[in-house]
């Protein structure tokens, strides 16, 4: 599993190398127009976008102009976006042992919670933890960086993006002659890919709790249940990884 998860990395890492060396092999020419803000594309703005456009956030103020650049990123999109949510949500789920199945098998042997009072109390948990990790720190940081948002924009913008709702109101690294703006860019890029993969862990563990209590639409968790199973509706077709995987755990 650990070298297939290797292997699966450094294919997506290729991905994005692709498709940013492409789109700025065709867009960051002089001959191309530039952006609709009046940008130019170099390579950690290319990044940024290809990200935006990988999680479907699109923010929409950057967009290639040329007919090349748009053919690309059309056929570029119909391959990338599945991988990514794929690989994504593998991610989420392969992070639910120890950030979900341990905390509530902790909650029960050591607290005497039921199983489904632990999945309560744990979703509450990580709704806190994910609010200050991935909005209210990072919100922070946004704020200090971009002189012209409020606190509340920067928090407005963390939740729109990690929703991937992507409005374009608000971009980030846009501000001529900003310091270090294109290393603002990768991190902008890496917090995008982070965070949904935290969203999506988040939908994951609100499904499990929801499949506890009997919630229409929601499949019924089994009685033995070994915690292997949540978000499978998110990742029907490695169903049988994830089992094999939680075969190999010996249960505490």
């Amino acid at each position: 599993m650990g070298r297939g998860a290797l292997l699966l990395g450094v294919a997506y890492a290729g991905l994005v190398f692709l498709g940013v060396l492409g789109l700025w092999a065709i867009e960051g020419t002089p001959a191309t127009p530039g952006t609709p803000d009046g940008g130019e594309w170099d390579v950690p703005s290319t990044l940024l976008f290809i990200v935006t456009l990988l999680t479907t956030v699109g923010y929409g103020s950057v967009t290639p102009l040329s007919a090349a650049g748009k053919a690309f990123c059309a056929a570029y999109a119909a391959v990338g976006v599945p991988a990514t949510m794929f690989l994504l949500a593998a991610t989420a789920r392969r992070l639910a042992g120890p950030l979900a199945q341990r905390p509530r098998g902790y909650l029960q042997a050591r607290w005497g919670y039921s199983r489904r009072g632990a999945a309560r109390a744990h979703l509450l948990g990580l709704l806190a933890v994910t609010l200050v990790v991935l909005v209210l720190l990072p919100a922070t940081a946004f704020y200090l960086l971009e002189a012209t948002w409020s606190y509340l924009d920067a928090v407005y913008f963390c939740v729109i993006s990690l929703c991937t709702v992507g409005f374009g109101d608000l971009v980030p690294a846009r501000q001529a002659r900003q310091p270090l703006r294109q290393l603002y860019q990768v991190a902008v890029a890496a917090y995008l890919l982070l965070g949904v993969t935290g969203v999506l862990l988040l939908a994951q563990t609100f499904r499990h709790v929801a499949e506890l209590h009997g919630v229409p639409g929601a499949a019924p968790a089994p009685d033995g249940d070994a915690d292997g199973e949540e978000g499978a509706g998110l990742l029907e077709g490695t169903r049988e990884g994830a089992k094999a995987a939680g075969g190999g755990r010996v249960s505490g």
